[in-house]
């Protein structure tokens, strides 16, 4: 530590005693805020309304290069011991590899689709069979045209697999396969993924086609349209594969005279991956909790979910009544609630995301998550809140959106969504402005002036 002279340090002595020495505790500058002394207060009394409602269709795919391409998709026919009913399918778009296969002097051994896992985004439990039916499309994707939520496709009606398993997203998985001369083999150590071998009729099929389809992919798409992965069993759990990865695709084995070969066909950027998403609330325990188009609901409880399932709409009714103050912090509290229906396995929603609900019923996203993106990226959680804190809650910043709120520059109603919402299919039920003992709350810290 750096140690100051010894006259300067006399000097500072002498002037922090002339200092303190006065007998007028009168602050030194007190008198230019005479009568203009800065009035800090803080209140979290203000009526909140909210409910919980149901989403409309979300983009899965976009074409435009500007919008956010989604890397992993749900899979599953998932019962929820609260939400109820959820089931994802997989459509997906294959092409040929940078060089044309030449399978003409080859014989096949096996076609076998590859699906890498993203550990981090299945959700629930594994500890059980699932099955999964593998369809040809009848109908192709169309890379210039934006797919929905809610869209779903015409395919062959056999499925070219059906696939029973349990599933390990965690561990890597090693393959050996022979290479080149019958004495050679290849170890590959990959990523955790499932591999399903494609029925022998369809792979015959396949490799015994004319060959000149494999040497322009506009031909190749028309013999080939891509695939449908279906759930063919209900579990409490959801998986998610990551269709953007390398390894994602179709890899064909075949060998001349002694010579073993593969090929694989990828699933590039380009081409589309959407998914098909149903909720089913029938009989769920969130059912009585959902408000119908403009209607108020049971709204002692509210219920926040992933994929396109359930939204929250939050209103501040009286947000004009705080006139006169200048905001230094908004900020929206939402307990989180356990259910003793519901069971631990299902780890709440990790990222909330807000926007302002505007006259014609679209949004917009709010300038205090804006400004947080721009600061933080992918981490403007840090800034803006909306993440599960130690306090077992939810604490989203709104300042500079309730400044306006008050201002009558911006509507009242704001909607709280799950980040990334087609990729998640995280829930998480929250204490409504009815529960009977930690109802949400806007606490506010503000100035008068």
């Amino acid at each position: 530590m750096k140690q100051l002279p010894q006259a300067a340090f006399l000097a500072l002595t002498i002037s922090l005693a002339a200092l303190f020495s006065c007998n007028d505790p009168t602050v030194i500058g007190s008198d230019l805020l005479s009568g203009d002394q800065l009035d800090i207060d803080f209140t979290d009394t203000i009526t909140l309304k909210a409910r919980t409602v149901l989403d409309d269709s979300i983009r899965i795919w976009d074409p435009s290069p500007t919008s956010i391409e989604f890397v992993s998709f749900p899979f599953g026919d998932f019962i929820d011991p609260v939400f109820g009913r959820s089931t994802t399918s997989i459509y997906a778009q294959l092409n040929l590899n940078t060089s044309a296969p030449d399978f003409m002097d080859g014989e096949l051994d096996s076609i076998v689709l590859i699906l890498p896992y993203d550990s981090s985004l299945c959700y629930g439990k594994f500890d059980e069979v699932f099955a999964m039916g593998v369809y040809r499309l009848d109908e192709p994707l169309i890379d210039s045209i934006s797919y929905y939520n809610t869209d779903s496709f015409s395919v062959k009606p056999s499925p070219i697999a059906v696939k029973f398993f349990t599933p390990n997203v965690e561990d890597s998985v090693t393959v050996i396969v022979p290479e080149g001369d019958p004495d050679t083999t290849i170890t590959e150590r990959l990523v955790p993924h499932l591999r399903i071998r494609l029925d022998d009729a369809f792979a015959e099929e396949f490799f015994e086609t004319d060959t000149s389809i494999f040497n322009h992919n506009d031909e190749f798409l028309e013999f080939f349209k891509g695939i449908w992965l279906k759930p063919a069993s209900q579990n409490a759990g959801m998986l998610s594969f990551n269709m953007r990865n390398s390894l994602a695709g179709l890899r064909v084995y075949y060998h001349e005279d002694t010579i073993h070969r593969q090929y694989n066909l990828r699933i590039y950027s380009g081409n589309p991956v959407t998914s098909h998403q149903r909720h089913y609330y029938g009989g769920s325990f969130a059912e009585a909790y959902i408000s119908p188009a403009n209607s108020d609901s049971n709204d002692s409880l509210l219920f926040l979910q992933g994929l396109t399932g359930l939204d929250l709409e939050f209103e501040i009714p009286y947000a004009e009544s705080m006139k006169g103050v200048i905001i230094n912090k908004a900020e929206i509290v939402l307990p989180i609630l356990s259910l003793l229906e519901d069971d631990p396995a299902y780890d709440p929603v990790e990222q909330i995301f807000v926007t302002e609900v505007l006259t014609d019923s679209t949004s917009r996203s709010i300038d205090d998550l804006t400004f947080s993106i721009d600061r933080g990226g992918t981490k403007f959680g840090d800034y803006f809140g909306g993440q599960v804190t130690t306090e077992n809650n939810y604490k989203i910043n709104i300042s500079a959106h309730f400044q306006d709120m008050i201002a009558g520059l911006v509507g009242k109603k704001l909607q709280l969504t799950v980040y990334l919402k087609p990729e998640r299919p995280n829930r998480v039920v929250l204490a409504g402005p009815t529960h009977f003992s930690s109802p949400p709350k806007l606490k506010v810290s503000f100035t008068r002036y």
